[in-house]
């Protein structure tokens, strides 16, 4: 046990950074999509299913994964502690793969206030491209291995991780079998989830949001032609240039199809999984004091978050969210907390009401609820004709309160995804009664 922990403590000190990032040091980053995907988790622990009850947008593995943990404690601490133990695994793996130096990418993710480590499932698909790369590079003749591993990378993302396949034909295209032993080892994973789909019934729920979805949301994207936009196409040139160069070495082919991550939104987070990607194309050029500079990085990277957060501390009090259920452990700002607090008394004094706010799925955790479609109020999470779909439940809908959230309504930032169509038939079709709190209050009758 000695000689283990000599050999591995600074991955212990990985695991103790990582978490503190999310607990402490980048909290507010850790809101939004990852209490989206602990919110898919929590459903799924409560034996709901994943396109039939409540909408998901992507292949579903990362939900599943991260309810193993929450059968033991369902609570959003625990999906940070998995999360923590897999971004362990992810360094483990890519020092493996390039070396310590290949640790230099920290200090860029902390540039982008860590997006690049958040709980999402892109994170995931990021851990397979470079268990794939680890793959390629130690173990190539593991055809059926590799199958697998490209099966559970579309599994986390369809959109991306299909991507991941391409190497493989361009690399053996001559190789006929050892692409048949691939595909085959991709059809594993795969047809175990459609068997799951067909079993319970949620093929073409799947299809609409995961696929046709994608026409409703490509409609809507205001991120397409961002800084961000132009940056990644400078990155891919550079990308593609190394790939050229270095045509022998398939890690390069794995890690040019990086830009699958910002393909159609070109924002911060999608754009710092595309960042990481051509860093460690650039890793190799690194020949001197690389090891170095790799745990340098990693020592700065706490310096900046460690800074960042005694910044905010001087403006904010922070406070743990004991008032809220499944999140008492979690840190926030105190005039946030009390505003939730304020909020959810609010929807509480109403029977059944239909919240459209972004909070709305952490409401819902906290009470115990059900999931269902109106949980993640995004633009394209609703499938082929989605607001139409949506408007077309609330007009069903009789006797029935429903509170609007004005300031997410309201917000205006470049890179909202508030659906406000469907908000904005609510305005239209129902009575404003009045406002409380952060809510316009409407009633359908």
């Amino acid at each position: 046990m000695v000689t283990l922990f000599k050999k591995n403590w600074y991955y212990i000190l990985i695991f103790i950074f990582v978490f503190s990032l999310y607990y402490i040091f980048n909290f507010p980053s850790a809101y939004g999509d990852p209490i989206a995907m602990y919110g898919f988790s929590y459903a799924i622990t409560k034996g709901e299913i994943p396109y039939l009850d409540f909408n998901i947008i992507s292949t579903p593995l990362y939900a599943f994964l991260m309810a193993i943990g929450l059968l033991f404690w369902n609570n959003f601490t625990m999906l940070l502690i998995e999360q923590a133990l897999l971004v362990t695994l992810f360094f483990y793996i890519l020092e493996r793969t390039f070396g310590k130096k290949s640790f230099i990418i920290m200090f860029f993710i902390s540039l982008f206030s860590g997006y690049a480590l958040n709980a999402t499932y892109n994170f995931l698909v990021l851990f397979f491209l470079i268990l794939l790369i680890f793959l390629e590079k130690n173990y190539k003749e593991k055809d059926i291995l590799i199958g697998i591993v490209i099966g559970l990378a579309i599994l986390s993302k369809h959109t991306v991780g299909c991507f991941f396949a391409i190497p493989t034909l361009i690399y053996y295209f001559k190789d006929k079998k050892k692409i048949g032993r691939r595909v085959l080892g991709a059809f594993i994973p795969l047809s175990i989830f459609f068997l799951y789909l067909l079993l319970t019934k949620s093929l073409w729920p799947f299809i609409d949001l995961c696929f046709l979805g994608l026409f409703d949301f490509g409609s809507n994207n205001n991120h397409l032609f961002t800084t961000l936009f132009f940056v990644s196409v400078a990155l891919f040139f550079i990308s593609l240039f190394i790939t050229i160069r270095n045509r022998d070495d398939i890690a390069n082919l794995y890690l040019l199809f990086g830009i699958a991550f910002v393909i159609p939104i070109f924002d911060p987070p999608h754009f710092s999984l595309y960042m990481v990607c051509v860093l460690l194309q650039l890793v190799p050029f690194i020949k001197k004091y690389g090891d170095y500079l790799g745990i340098l990085s990693f020592i700065v990277s706490f310096v900046i978050f460690l800074c960042v957060f005694f910044f905010m501390a001087k403006d904010y009090n922070f406070v743990l969210n004991k008032g809220i259920k499944h999140f008492e452990f979690f840190y926030n700002v105190d005039s946030n907390y009390t505003r939730i607090i304020n909020d959810y008394n609010i929807i509480d004094s109403y029977a059944n009401p239909l919240v459209l706010s972004y909070s709305k799925i952490q409401y819902d955790i906290s009470r115990d609820k059900k999931l269902d479609y109106f949980g993640v109020l995004l633009y394209g999470n609703f499938g082929y004709n989605g607001d139409e779909k949506m408007i077309n439940k609330i007009g069903n809908m009789h006797d029935r309160y429903i509170l609007v959230d004005r300031k997410d309504y309201e917000k205006n930032d470049s890179y909202s995804q508030f659906d406000k169509n469907i908000v904005n038939y609510v305005i239209e079709n129902c009575n404003k009664i009045g406002s409380e709190g952060s809510f316009d209050i409407y009633y359908k009758k």
